[in-house]
């Protein structure tokens, strides 16, 4: 506990970073699990995604060491609410990850249609990509908002962020695309399966889809604590 109160006297953001790194790392591993998936190494994404509910719970605990440890009188640049409101928001990119992981473990999915079974792969991996890369820019962000307190809010730091933020949104629009365009391919399809592979691999993206929705959640509260 002492620990995070001295690195909140550093910067209210120092902490942060440390969770967004075990938030980052969850969702790495789940990226590994679906590389996985798509291979048909149903051992090893199996192994993967039990990992990725690990260090959700790591991020979770380190979440509420940062609450119990952020003091109202610790004086700080930012808004104690602003930064407790941001933790959430970064703490359920790790929450969506997970709840990608679970679907994961439901079944194997070994009777996708063979006619389309490769886009279904590849569309899952398209959206895992995008995912990571939301989840990083958010890393980024997060670590760049840092430098821009240290800077005095200096205006090439701040055009900086500013730039990572619109970069999350258009990641998140990339992958509502993909998830629409997933949508569209299984209802077409919905004959030649059953409702349990269908909601299965819904799910699937659906969740994936959700990391992004909270990495664009967490950059619309960096950019409010910005304007304030």
């Amino acid at each position: 506990m002492q620990v995070w109160t001295k690195l909140f006297a550093k910067s209210p953001f120092k902490p942060l970073i440390k969770h967004a790194e075990v938030v980052l790392e969850t969702v790495e591993i789940l990226e590994r699990a679906l590389e996985a998936w798509e291979k048909g190494d149903y051992e090893n994404m199996r192994e993967y995604a039990k990992k990725v509910d690990d260090l959700e719970d790591f991020a979770d605990k380190i979440k509420e060491e940062i609450r119990d440890s952020l003091s109202s009188k610790l004086f700080m640049p930012v808004d104690r609410g602003d930064i407790l409101r941001y933790l959430q928001r970064q703490d359920k990119i790790a929450d969506a990850a997970e709840n990608t992981a679970k679907w994961l473990l439901v079944r194997d999915p070994n009777d996708i249609p063979e006619e389309i079974k490769h886009e279904v792969k590849d569309l899952v991996i398209k959206m895992s990509q995008e995912s990571i890369k939301a989840a990083k820019l958010v890393y980024d962000a997060i670590v760049q908002m840092d430098t821009v307190i240290e800077s005095g809010f200096g205006e090439k730091e701040i055009e900086e962020e500013y730039r990572l933020i619109k970069e999350i949104g258009n990641v998140e629009h990339k992958i509502d695309e993909l998830d629409t365009k997933f949508m569209e391919m299984i209802f077409k399809n919905s004959s030649k399966m059953d409702w349990g592979l269908g909601m299965y691999l819904l799910n699937i993206a659906k969740t994936l889809s959700g990391i992004s929705d909270m990495a664009k959640d967490a950059a619309e509260r960096i950019r409010l604590m910005m304007n304030k």
